[in-house]
Protein backbone atom coordinates (compact mmCIF):
# COMPACT_ATOMS: atom_id res chain seq x y z
CA UNK A 1 0.00 0.00 0.00
CA UNK A 2 1.28 3.46 -0.88
CA UNK A 3 0.92 6.26 1.68
CA UNK A 4 1.13 9.94 0.89
CA UNK A 5 0.71 12.80 3.34
CA UNK A 6 -2.27 14.86 2.24
CA UNK A 7 -3.20 17.26 5.02
CA UNK A 8 -1.76 18.09 8.43
CA UNK A 9 -3.43 20.40 10.95
CA UNK A 10 -3.14 20.97 14.68
CA UNK A 11 -4.47 22.97 17.59
CA UNK A 12 -3.67 22.99 21.31
CA UNK A 13 -6.35 20.38 21.99
CA UNK A 14 -6.41 18.27 18.83
CA UNK A 15 -4.72 17.60 15.55
CA UNK A 16 -3.59 15.03 13.09
CA UNK A 17 -2.26 13.97 9.75
CA UNK A 18 -4.32 12.73 6.83
CA UNK A 19 -2.72 10.19 4.51
CA UNK A 20 -3.92 9.34 1.03
CA UNK A 21 -3.60 5.57 0.62
CA UNK A 22 -3.79 3.48 -2.50
CA UNK A 23 -3.94 -0.30 -2.31
CA UNK A 24 -2.55 -2.68 -4.93
CA UNK A 25 -5.92 -2.69 -6.74
CA UNK A 26 -5.87 1.08 -7.10
CA UNK A 27 -8.54 1.76 -4.46
CA UNK A 28 -7.96 5.12 -2.74
CA UNK A 29 -8.92 6.01 0.81
CA UNK A 30 -7.88 8.63 3.33
CA UNK A 31 -6.53 7.58 6.71
CA UNK A 32 -6.55 10.23 9.43
CA UNK A 33 -4.17 9.68 12.35
CA UNK A 34 -5.31 12.17 14.99
CA UNK A 35 -5.44 12.85 18.68
CA UNK A 36 -7.18 14.97 21.27
CA UNK A 37 -5.79 16.46 24.45
CA UNK A 38 -7.88 17.08 27.57
CA UNK A 39 -6.01 19.74 29.53
CA UNK A 40 -8.20 19.26 32.60
CA UNK A 41 -7.38 15.55 32.84
CA UNK A 42 -3.95 15.81 31.20
CA UNK A 43 -5.12 13.02 28.91
CA UNK A 44 -4.25 12.28 25.29
CA UNK A 45 -6.45 10.05 23.16
CA UNK A 46 -5.19 8.74 19.84
CA UNK A 47 -7.47 7.78 16.95
CA UNK A 48 -7.32 6.49 13.42
CA UNK A 49 -10.27 7.20 11.15
CA UNK A 50 -10.62 6.10 7.53
CA UNK A 51 -12.53 8.32 5.12
CA UNK A 52 -13.60 7.23 1.63
CA UNK A 53 -12.75 10.64 0.15
CA UNK A 54 -11.09 13.94 0.95
CA UNK A 55 -14.54 15.54 0.95
CA UNK A 56 -15.67 13.21 3.74
CA UNK A 57 -12.59 14.18 5.76
CA UNK A 58 -13.24 17.86 5.03
CA UNK A 59 -16.77 17.58 6.40
CA UNK A 60 -15.23 16.34 9.65
CA UNK A 61 -12.79 19.29 9.82
CA UNK A 62 -15.40 21.98 9.23
CA UNK A 63 -17.63 20.70 12.01
CA UNK A 64 -15.47 23.00 14.09
CA UNK A 65 -16.82 26.43 13.10
CA UNK A 66 -13.38 27.94 13.72
CA UNK A 67 -11.44 25.27 11.81
CA UNK A 68 -9.40 27.99 10.11
CA UNK A 69 -7.90 28.99 13.47
CA UNK A 70 -6.19 25.64 13.74
CA UNK A 71 -2.54 25.54 12.72
CA UNK A 72 -2.02 24.01 9.26
CA UNK A 73 1.31 22.34 8.64
CA UNK A 74 0.72 20.84 5.21
CA UNK A 75 -1.88 20.89 2.43
CA UNK A 76 -1.33 18.64 -0.58
CA UNK A 77 -1.13 20.55 -3.90
CA UNK A 78 -4.17 18.62 -5.20
CA UNK A 79 -6.47 20.34 -2.69
CA UNK A 80 -4.79 23.71 -2.21
CA UNK A 81 -7.14 25.55 -4.58
CA UNK A 82 -10.13 24.00 -2.82
CA UNK A 83 -8.84 25.07 0.61
CA UNK A 84 -8.06 28.58 -0.67
CA UNK A 85 -11.67 28.87 -1.83
CA UNK A 86 -12.95 27.66 1.54
CA UNK A 87 -10.85 30.29 3.33
CA UNK A 88 -12.44 33.07 1.27
CA UNK A 89 -15.74 32.58 3.08
CA UNK A 90 -14.54 32.36 6.70
CA UNK A 91 -15.11 35.07 9.27
CA UNK A 92 -11.67 35.93 10.62
CA UNK A 93 -13.29 38.46 12.95
CA UNK A 94 -14.59 35.72 15.28
CA UNK A 95 -11.22 36.24 16.98
CA UNK A 96 -10.97 39.92 17.84
CA UNK A 97 -7.19 40.09 18.04
CA UNK A 98 -5.92 41.41 14.69
CA UNK A 99 -2.41 40.01 15.23
CA UNK A 100 -3.90 36.57 15.93
CA UNK A 101 -5.91 36.79 12.72
CA UNK A 102 -2.90 37.84 10.67
CA UNK A 103 -0.72 35.12 12.18
CA UNK A 104 -3.17 32.41 11.11
CA UNK A 105 -3.68 33.96 7.70
CA UNK A 106 0.09 33.98 7.13
CA UNK A 107 0.34 30.31 8.13
CA UNK A 108 -2.42 29.31 5.72
CA UNK A 109 -0.77 31.32 2.96
CA UNK A 110 2.57 29.62 3.68
CA UNK A 111 1.27 26.06 3.46
CA UNK A 112 -0.84 26.86 0.41
CA UNK A 113 2.04 28.39 -1.54
CA UNK A 114 5.13 26.45 -0.43
CA UNK A 115 6.85 24.58 -3.26
CA UNK A 116 6.01 20.87 -3.41
CA UNK A 117 9.66 19.95 -2.88
CA UNK A 118 9.61 21.64 0.55
CA UNK A 119 7.64 18.68 1.86
CA UNK A 120 9.57 15.85 0.19
CA UNK A 121 10.74 14.63 3.59
CA UNK A 122 7.10 14.07 4.60
CA UNK A 123 6.43 11.53 1.86
CA UNK A 124 6.13 7.88 2.91
CA UNK A 125 6.08 4.78 0.76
Amino acid sequence: MQHQIYFDINSPDSGGTLYREQDKDGHISFNYHHSTYDDYRDEIKVYQTVYPSFDAFWQHIIKNPEWFYQHPLYVHPDVRTFVQEQLKSVNWNVQGDKKWQESHQRQWKKVLTDPDSYYDSLKRK
